[in-house]
């Protein structure tokens, strides 16, 4: 690469071939540059803060005494990006080698799969969490005997079921490929232009455009309700009890910027693939977009653990009871100290 580009700079501009090389060349030193050092880079940002970030979530609703149906589904949501980031520091490792994978074909599977079940499951978590509110909000009354704590965590276990076998393609074909230039990589080995295309569709519509629907109607049906409720006491000039409370507004708040943070990250990239079957000669501009999207749908995973901390005063009530209790520990364990020097003395 460094030899082709010197001898692009040493001709001088005497036809159009000669710029036309200086031109592929000055494209393929961009690529190179963005796969093995700025992609690694910042989902290396990413993955640090999003190891930090959901291990202090977890930890904090382990810790808490009561927990609620919105603290279930927050805590999958952890578990699912925990699990992605974990795979992360292989991804980049292949990234910053040009494509070189040298952990071996069964790792090789296990982290590709894992990927792919984290994006099944992050999608249908946000999903379920969505239904919910709307069930919280509109029908509070109703279903009752539905929305507890015992068969939320079972729901939550189907969900991770379904994502496994949704992933079941990936688990099948992921493996460390062999190219002819020699490099072998970790990639989903997909043989033909129609297997591409088949699997493309089938994990773009499973895994965004099927659930985005469902998860847009809960909100839409949310706000028209909040919204009638709304223009019927500026009617009557009095309040109705029927208006949500102050806590479930927060509670769908901060599960609305969850979703809009999804949708951000997530349409970016699925959106690139499906332009991808189209294109045959990738350019300058489709590779930064290209490249541009997986940073995006790799930085839900570091962003979601402080919007939790920020957005929700019920969750930033039980990070500080986690440490007041810590701290209670402490205390109480350098009175010991205290105690059994004095008495040694």
């Amino acid at each position: 690469m460094n030899g082709s580009q010197m001898q692009c700079w040493t001709w001088q501009n005497g036809s159009d071939w000669i710029n036309k090389s200086c031109t592929t060349v000055h494209h393929y030193h961009m690529i190179y540059v963005i796969e093995t050092i700025l992609l690694p880079s910042f989902v290396g940002i990413i993955c640090s803060t999003g190891l930090i970030g959901n291990v202090l979530i977890l930890f904090t609703i382990i810790r808490s005494i009561r927990k609620t149906i919105p603290d279930i589904y927050i805590c999958n949501l952890a578990v699912a990006d925990l699990v992605h980031v974990t795979g992360m520091p292989f991804l980049i490792h292949q990234w910053a080698q040009g494509g070189e994978w040298v952990f071996g074909s069964t790792l090789c599977t296990i982290i590709t799969s894992l990927d792919s079940c984290n994006q099944f499951s992050c999608c249908a978590i946000m999903t379920a969490m969505s239904l919910d509110r709307y069930l919280a909000l509109v029908h509070p009354f109703r279903l009752t005997s539905f929305r507890t704590k015992s068969k939320t965590i079972k729901i939550n276990l189907c969900l991770w079921a379904i994502s496994l076998i949704l992933a079941l393609p990936v688990w099948t074909h992921a493996k460390v490929i062999k190219f002819k230039d020699g490099l072998e990589s970790c990639a989903i080995d997909l043989t033909s232009p129609q297997d591409i295309l088949w699997y493309t569709l089938y994990h773009t519509l499973t895994s965004f455009f099927f659930p985005l629907p469902l998860i847009l109607i809960c909100y839409i049906l949310i706000l028209c309700y909040t919204w009638d409720i709304h223009q019927e006491n500026m009617k009557t000039g009095r309040y109705n009890p029927a208006i949500p409370r102050t806590r479930l507004k927060r509670l769908t708040k901060m599960v609305l910027v969850l979703v809009s943070i999804f949708v951000v990250s997530s349409a970016p990239y699925h959106v690139m693939q499906l332009v991808n079957l189209e294109i045959t000669q990738p350019t300058t501009a489709y590779y930064i977009g290209y490249y541009t999207s997986i940073c995006l749908s790799y930085a839900s995973s570091g962003i979601n653990p402080f919007l939790y901390i920020l957005l929700s005063g019920n969750f930033r009530r039980k990070l500080s009871g986690c440490t007041k209790i810590q701290l209670k520990v402490t205390e109480r364990e350098l009175i010991n100290i205290e105690s059994t020097v004095k008495l040694s003395n």
